[in-house]
């Protein structure tokens, strides 16, 4: 068995191939199920596969908590239950760009050096298109700190006692992907506690994220943050 490609980053989701050598195959059964499973130091993982032909499998990887090198066994299953090993490789889980850079975003909200920072990314258009697959899900994989927002970690403490800090004019990680038309990743922030509330923020220009991504000529962009209450299945997350 040959895996392809041989390593994935930690949020998963890459289309694995899987080649199988002829002693490998099952060409008359067509009711044998090929399954992959992953094992790390700490966690497990089963992924079903599609049968492309007698010797190709294709699978999606899934994430992992570590970056590691894990032992991926590929699995036929039977009718009547037989489940059996056929063969093994390893298979290496990474913390790639995109994670990193999700992890900054993450810990700079609410810092002021953070807006100048994150003005300074400068990325070509073709990366950007790229970055927002990637961003996207390495966002989504991150365990957020306890009462994190779009807004900051201030911006909700007094909630409790009826009382909001409202934030003036800066730079959200919404100002962010508009500028840099990063819908899947400005999809994600809108779930998020803070969310709404950035759209109607302006920065130290005036402009809100939808603004700034009309600006930009993200015509797509703009339409999603003008129009995100009419869209019933973006829910918010509460803090």
């Amino acid at each position: 068995m040959k895996l392809n490609p041989q390593q994935a980053p930690l949020y998963g989701e890459c289309l694995l191939t899987v080649q199988l050598c002829e002693e490998e195959c099952v060409e008359d059964e067509e009711d044998v199920e090929f399954y992959l499973l992953f094992a790390g130091s700490t966690q497990r993982h089963i992924s079903s596969t599609l049968k492309v032909s007698h010797v190709t499998l294709q699978a999606v990887c899934p994430a992992h908590d570590q970056s590691e090198t894990v032992r991926v066994t590929l699995c036929q299953a039977r009718p009547g239950g037989s489940v059996d090993p056929v063969a093994e490789e390893r298979f290496q889980f990474v913390q790639d760009l995109a994670l990193d850079m999700a992890q900054f975003l993450v810990n700079t909200v609410g810092k002021k050096e953070g807006a100048l920072l994150l003005d300074e990314c400068q990325i070509p258009l073709k990366e950007c298109e790229r970055l927002d697959d990637a961003l996207a899900l390495a966002l989504r994989h991150l365990p957020l700190p306890a009462g994190w927002s779009v807004l900051g970690t201030d911006w909700d403490t007094g909630t409790c006692t009826g009382l909001r800090i409202e934030p003036g004019p800066q730079d959200t990680l919404l100002h962010f992907a508009a500028k840099r038309g990063l819908r899947k990743v400005a999809l994600f922030l809108l779930q998020q506690p803070g969310g709404r509330e950035a759209l109607r923020l302006p920065n130290k220009q005036g402009r809100t994220p939808a603004r700034v991504a009309q600006k930009k000529g993200h015509t797509q962009l703009q339409k999603l943050l003008t129009e995100v209450d009419k869209l019933p299945e973006l829910e918010t997350k509460t803090s």
